[in-house]
């Protein structure tokens, strides 16, 4: 068994004054969106008997994951047009505390990969480092965000604001709120308990095949501060992304987005023992093999 530790940190603040509202709501909407990378958080290849842990890690808040995941979905129609007027002037944090729009914010996670090359089954446990105060949860996706060198057209890495993810973000909230929604009804691209899309800055709007897709697999969320989220899934070979993030609605605030919760991820693999369906089948196969071959002998 081996142990890995890799330590990353980031830290993140924007200040912006603008005297228009309009202006200020352009800057830290595009300005703030970090881009989707796995620097420092690749966990590799993983084989049975793997266990690598990837710590120091932090996000910056602790209601990204909730926020994402629309559990506690409070719709406001209003609000899904004009963003909440108590807010700070982008309208991401809700100041009443209420998760009311759809998507989250992926700049409010924190994106791991790994790859498999055979059916593992899989444990993934995060913590809070520290005593951060983070309340640990996270999804797991098969697919993966684009990595540099980028295929063209794409010119960057993937992110809520590239005008391919504005026309997903839009196609999602009128499937789900009504054709008069656009992007402007969510806080980002990520979805924690559901199937999204992303696109970087040169990928052409509108066009599904353009995007970068992440397939939902399973989630594990703790709900107390502290806590500890964990879950273990049977995956088959390929590409896999966990995002972490906090789940604590009550906490979104702007205040609490300023605030950097330390964390850290462990994923341990073992060989998948087969569901009972599939080993009753491999046994008859294996009986009437043996049928076979007694067949031939006489």
């Amino acid at each position: 068994m081996r142990q890995t530790v890799f330590t990353w940190n980031i830290e993140m603040n924007v200040t912006t004054r603008q005297t228009s509202a309009a202006l200020a709501i352009t800057l830290l909407s595009c300005g703030t969106q970090a881009h989707i990378s796995y620097s420092g958080r690749d966990f590799g290849t993983l084989g049975d008997g793997s266990s690598v842990t990837i710590a120091n890690q932090t996000v910056s808040s602790n209601y990204g994951w909730a926020d994402a995941s629309d559990q506690s979905l409070v719709f406001n129609p209003t609000v899904a047009t004009t963003r909440d007027p108590g807010t700070d002037a982008s309208g991401y944090v809700s100041a009443d505390g209420q998760d009311e729009l759809y998507l989250g914010d992926s700049h409010k996670g924190r994106a791991f990969k790994l790859h498999l090359d055979s059916v593992e089954s899989v444990t993934f446990t995060a913590s809070a480092l520290n005593g951060s105060g983070l309340t640990a949860a996270f999804s797991v996706y098969q697919g993966l965000a684009a990595s540099s060198p980028f295929t063209a057209p794409q010119t960057s890495a993937d992110h809520d604001y590239a005008a391919a993810s504005r026309a997903w973000r839009t196609s999602f909230a009128q499937s789900v709120a009504g054709t008069g929604y656009s992007y402007l009804a969510t806080n980002g691209s990520w979805n924690a308990l559901g199937d999204w899309s992303v696109g970087g800055d040169g990928d052409p709007a509108g066009v599904g095949s353009a995007l970068d897709a992440f397939k939902f697999l399973g989630y594990g969320a703790s709900t107390v501060a502290n806590g500890t989220a964990t879950v273990t899934l049977t995956l088959g070979p390929g590409d896999y992304t966990v995002f972490v993030g906090g789940n604590d609605i009550g906490s979104k605030s702007v205040l609490d987005s300023k605030q950097a919760y330390a964390f850290s991820l462990g994923v341990s693999s073992a060989s998948a023992v087969p569901e009972p369906q599939s080993a009753m089948l491999l046994l008859t196969g294996l009986v009437g093999l043996g049928l076979l071959a007694r067949s031939r002998q006489r």
